[in-house]
């Protein structure tokens, strides 16, 4: 539990808000479905549309909360994040930062003008030196491999005095993404203070990157600091009709759910800073028992290192602001279903994950709405039909 018994209050009365929906809407459900008596049918229904009801409470409260909150004050950030307050923007970095591109067979192009835009922030800033770039290849496709080494040449021919750059590309991919990063973990972690991590898509302004690096030296009790990812211009409609709805509600969701989340908040594996000691100490992750879907690597390793930090005493946290953190969407349907149904194995493997011993009750909550989130559709498709 919270020492903070502020925060314990604040969780006590979300969870009875929760609760108050789901068994409201039970109950008006059940009053629908049973006019004309109980029956295998109406049984059938509200038990699938039970399944579909925590997903969404959580969802509804978390946005009118976060709303509520930006109505209430100019600064709401502030009020879910008070170590905000220990920032300042003027403070020299003393500690040292890996940033950590994790790519697999994708275009070096775009992923080169990414890291460029970040290196030259970082120079302009006069901050480089405490930065080292790893570009951690799992390509396995020859041509974009040696692409991805002269991309990585030209970027030290252009950065190499002011910022340390290393190639580095596995032959055998073990472990997806999170194995790419205990990878470095292993060969170099011990080298640096922090990492912050990068997807192929990812971009981040050097302020932004900057201030995780001195949010994380002024608490040392952070473990993870995750930012609040925008969506980068696209041309495709379906994007930008997507992006519309999460810059509308992101924002107002994000700081509803830091409120009571506080200190065992979320991490989605990418545009976050880690600190990188205990990560390696208690994160590393299992392979789970029996065969994919559901067994061997974990998939969704994001959530699952964050509950892992917090059991080992660090906080997670979440900076419920945009500033400076952006990522590319899914350019079409077809993109957005596929990158769904990864996910959504990655989160059916939490199922095996539940049982863990000594995680926060918080995380542990988490790991269950990270389920619901993939059982909710299925759901109400039954009770559709």
């Amino acid at each position: 539990m919270s020492t903070n018994p502020a925060l314990r209050w604040r969780r006590f009365g979300f969870a009875l808000a929760v609760a108050a929906t789901v068994l409201g809407l039970l109950w008006l459900m059940a009053a629908t479905l049973f006019v004309d008596g109980v029956d295998a049918t109406g049984i059938a229904m509200l038990l699938a549309f039970a399944v579909t009801l925590p997903w969404i409470a959580v969802g509804f409260w978390n946005a009118a909360i976060g709303l509520a909150l930006m109505l209430a004050s100019r600064n709401a950030a502030l009020l879910v994040a008070p170590y905000l307050d220990d920032c300042d923007p003027h403070q020299r970095i003393e500690t040292s930062t890996a940033l950590l591109a994790c790519i697999r067979n994708e275009d070096t192009g775009r992923l080169s003008h990414n890291l460029a835009w970040m290196l030259e922030g970082l120079v302009d800033s006069g901050e480089a030196a405490a930065f080292h770039l790893y570009v951690l290849s799992d390509s396995d496709d020859p041509g974009i491999a040696a692409a991805e080494a002269r991309m990585v040449a030209e970027l030290q021919a252009r950065f190499g005095t002011a910022v340390g750059l290393r190639y580095r590309r596995r032959e055998q991919g073990t472990g997806f993404k999170a194995g790419n990063i205990r990878d470095f973990c292993e060969r170099w972690g011990g080298l640096h203070d922090h990492a912050i991590v990068l997807d192929a898509d990812s971009l981040m302004t050097a302020q932004a990157m900057l201030r995780l690096v001195r949010i994380m030296q002024a608490r040392p009790t952070i473990g993870i600091l995750q930012t609040l990812v925008t969506g980068l211009p696209s041309a495709s409609a379906f994007t930008r009709i997507f992006q519309f709805g999460m810059r509308l509600g992101m924002r107002s969701y994000t700081l509803g759910a830091a409120s009571w989340q506080g200190d065992c908040g979320p991490y989605w594996g990418h545009n976050a800073i880690l600190r990188l000691q205990p990560f390696i100490a208690h994160c590393k992750l299992p392979d789970l028992p029996g065969p994919p879907p559901l067994g061997g690597p974990v998939l969704s390793h994001d959530q699952l290192e964050a509950v892992l930090m917090r059991r080992a005493g660090y906080e997670v946290r979440v900076l419920p602001d945009e500033l400076g953190s952006w990522e590319e969407n899914p350019p079409n349907l077809l993109e957005f279903i596929r990158r769904d149904l990864r996910w959504c194995q990655g989160n059916m493997q939490y199922l095996q994950l539940l049982g863990l011993p000594q995680l926060r009750p918080v995380s542990r909550c988490q790991l269950l709405l990270a389920i619901a989130m993939y059982l909710g559709p299925p759901a109400w498709l039954a009770f559709m039909l």
